[in-house]
């Protein structure tokens, strides 16, 4: 009932975002608060009511709708503050710690999603952890795939790393299979393009 109820909320948003909300993506640098990323053509950014879950100074981008792809940029998690976030108390979303092993880091992005998602609603699982680098930064990757109940299958790929003692995602999501491989190589692009703007 829960994921039901989320996708029909994402539905409406969705719609309504097709009158009003959504604006084109620049191709070229784009920035979320101090990440930035360099975008192709084709994505739009969503308004923050159409992507319940990311915190305040993400940003959700998606080419096709937000039910069929989305590219998540959040950027500046403090340690101890959860990656995502939910209104249900009892949650308990896992929270970021600035000295997260790779490995553990894979963990806390999976945990997050199944909690986001609701458990019994959602199987969420992680495989390909990878080093990659972002900038001066080193962080890793991983491949995910999701399986929602009375929803399409999901699969994608998050970048992550650790800059000022700060967690940076960036993650990649669509149905499969037509969806992600479209877009796929333009998402991974971005991906990895990240990095961090030091003043």
């Amino acid at each position: 009932m829960l994921i039901r109820n989320l996708l029909t909320l994402l539905f409406v948003a969705t719609l309504a975002g097709c009158v009003a909300g959504y604006t084109l993506v620049t191709p070229g640098i784009n920035s979320a608060e101090d990440l930035q990323v360099s975008a192709g053509r084709g994505w739009n950014l969503a308004p923050p009511l159409a992507s319940p879950g990311t915190p305040k100074g993400s940003q959700t981008w998606t080419q096709d709708g937000l039910l069929l792809n989305r590219l998540v940029i959040i950027p500046a998690i403090e340690d101890g503050e959860t990656v995502l976030t939910s209104q249900a108390e009892d949650a308990a979303l896992p929270a970021f710690r600035k000295d997260m092993l790779p490995n553990e880091i894979e963990e806390l992005m999976e945990s997050s999603l199944v909690k986001l998602w609701g458990e019994g609603n959602v199987t969420v699982g992680t495989a390909n952890l990878r080093p990659q680098t972002y900038g001066d930064d080193r962080g890793l990757m991983f491949d995910i795939d999701v399986k929602l109940t009375d929803s399409p299958d999901y699969r994608g790929t998050v970048g992550a790393f650790v800059a000022d003692e700060k967690l940076y995602t960036i993650w990649y999501i669509a149905a499969i299979p037509h969806y992600h491989d479209k877009h796929f190589a333009s998402a991974e692009s971005i991906i990895k393009s990240a990095r961090v703007v030091r003043q």
